[in-house]
């Protein structure tokens, strides 16, 4: 009996050890990609407006994809921030959205293990199946790419599984709550838990009841409350990469019922989507499709991500996988436990430890990590970096109440005010300008001259990290310093504040220096820089892209 309790403990053991391993990693990741500058005002810098605005008299404010003030719920319904409002209470820092996001990704290895342990009869074989979970590439990556409260759900998502597993309908309906307010179109994830509840455990109360949550949320929070909220009158997703399949949720789900078969085409074969769903399963070994039913509560995702124009969602990198990862690892404990009962060459753990290897192989591969023969999508200037204290020293200089055009990828540093925008979007009617000459990642000028023109699916190039071409960067700023609207408010290579009523005493040439060796090592063509139209780079009058959520 001691042995028995012995070897329970070890594996739990093993499994905190593991889960702690993970957090501490991903958390580094995080805090370093912000303190990088490597964070976007389009993801974590809108995310830190919205918590912030509530405690300042805005709720959900947001002013940089629109150049104009809105409530975020009309661009992605996210309710969960509230919950980061005591917090911001305390500490307003965007800190506490990494953090959560880093507990929330490692801390859904634990019901994972207790699931597969009870699935498998053996806590050795829970402890490979949460070690899987926690080096899937799509997971990793999730949680490199600043803070998305999408996130914040795979741990209830996880709880799900194993609550129809354990048949507890009350722990369901809970998790189920916490995740509708994490996303608009999980909805339709709580209608596959539904169905995947009665399927299991034919009790046909909770399934009618989960169903029934599920219809009611998509209906009232995409044909009522986005609406309502949204600048455009509809959900800003679909003049973007929805378009395609009709301008409105009735259009699109009417061509989804009468023109079936050239969607599957255009999915499949056009948007690659066979390519990204055997990537989902081959990281499993394919385990998941010998369960389809556990697959239901994914299937809105995986719509989403598929049925979008832009590559991003359905990229490796990417984050929109993330709540598809606990559900692919149920699905696949199920299918070797079905596999196990079928044939008697491997036995259960064997099966799960190919399972393992796999994800262990793809991690290592795809981490956003500088590992010895990783991909290293990201290519950080400095993998560790710290706190740049010259970044409070910029807040107290602008001052709070300004109005603020700031650099893509610093924005998330000074978006705690009633207005902040992407810069070069709204230059000339803002206060201050809020500038860093110095690009956070390597990868500069690296890819064909034929994939530099699409920033949104190249997101960890330079171009991606501006939001703007390096080219039309550098002339900007030319620009804004030969003329008369703005003038030095600080220089402190990198960084450059532009102020209205400041004088620029005598640092115009520094600056100029500065921006000669960026042209030189970022290796831009002197014809083309002469040839850009700086007017247009700031005139303020862009409209922000709608690619980085």
């Amino acid at each position: 009996m001691k042995n028995i309790i012995a070897s329970t403990n070890r594996w739990r053991w093993l499994l905190v050890i593991a889960i702690l391993v993970h957090f501490a990693v991903i958390l580094l990741l995080g805090l370093s990609r912000y303190w990088g500058y490597m964070s976007s005002i389009n993801d974590l810098g809108v995310f830190d407006q919205a918590v912030w605005g509530m405690l300042n008299g805005e709720s959900l404010l947001n002013t940089s994809q629109f150049n104009r003030q809105i409530n975020w719920l009309g661009f992605h319904f996210h309710p969960v921030i509230f919950l980061f409002t005591p917090l911001y209470a305390i500490i307003p820092n965007v800190a506490w959205l990494t953090l959560a996001q880093a507990i929330a990704l490692s801390l859904a290895a634990w019901p994972i293990f207790l699931l597969a342990s009870r699935v498998c009869l053996s806590e050795k074989t829970g402890l490979l199946w949460a070690v899987a979970y926690l080096l899937n590439p799509f997971l990793l990556n999730a949680a490199a790419w600043d803070f998305h409260p999408m996130t914040l759900a795979v741990p209830f998502v996880a709880i799900s599984m194993l609550a129809i597993e354990t048949k507890r309908p009350y722990l369901l309906f809970a998790c189920i709550f916490v995740i509708l307010l994490c996303k608009e179109h999980f909805g339709v994830m709580a209608v596959g838990f539904g169905i995947l509840w009665y399927i299991r455990n034919k009790s046909w109360k909770p399934a009618l009841g989960l169903t029934l949550i599920g219809i009611m949320h998509s209906l009232i929070v995409l044909c009522v409350i986005m609406p309502a909220l949204s600048p455009i009158g509809d959900h800003p997703m679909l003049a973007d990469r929805y378009s395609w399949l009709g301008h409105s949720i009735g259009e699109i789900i009417g061509r989804l019922f009468t023109d079936p078969f050239s969607i599957i085409k255009v999915v499949m074969i056009d948007y690659k989507g066979i390519i990204y769903i055997l990537f989902l399963l081959a990281f499993f070994c394919g385990f998941p499709l010998l369960a389809p039913a556990f697959l239901l509560p994914g299937l809105a995702d995986l719509a989403a991500n598929m049925l979008s124009a832009v590559s991003m969602p359905k990229s490796i990198i990417g984050y929109h996988s993330v709540t598809l990862i606990p559900i692919l690892t149920t699905a696949a404990i199920y299918g070797v436990k079905r596999l196990s009962a079928h044939q008697a060459r491997y036995t259960l753990t064997q099966l799960t430890g190919l399972a393992v290897i796999a994800s262990f192989v793809s991690g290592c591969v795809f981490a956003p990590l500088p590992l010895p023969g990783a991909y290293n999508f990201w290519a950080p200037a400095h993998f560790i970096s710290r706190p740049d204290p010259r970044v409070q020293m910029i807040r107290s200089l602008v001052g709070d109440n300004a109005s603020v055009s700031a650099q893509a990828n610093v924005g998330s540093h000074f978006s705690q005010r009633h207005e902040i925008y992407r810069y070069p979007n709204v230059v000339g009617q803002v206060d201050a300008i809020i500038l860093r000459l110095e690009s956070p990642t390597k990868n500069i000028n690296n890819l064909p001259d034929q994939l530099t023109e699409n920033r949104r699916n190249n997101p960890h190039m330079l171009h991606g990290h501006l939001q703007m071409a390096r080219t039309e960067y550098i002339a900007s700023i030319r620009s804004l310093l030969s003329e008369n609207k703005y003038g030095v408010l600080l220089w402190d290579d990198p960084w450059l504040v532009l102020a209205h009523g400041t004088a620029n005493h005598g640092l115009k040439q520094k600056i100029e220096q500065k921006l000669n060796r960026l042209q030189k090592e970022w290796k831009i063509d002197g014809k083309a820089l002469a040839d850009a139209d700086a007017e247009n780079a700031v005139s303020g009058q862009k409209m922000p892209s709608l690619n980085e959520h």
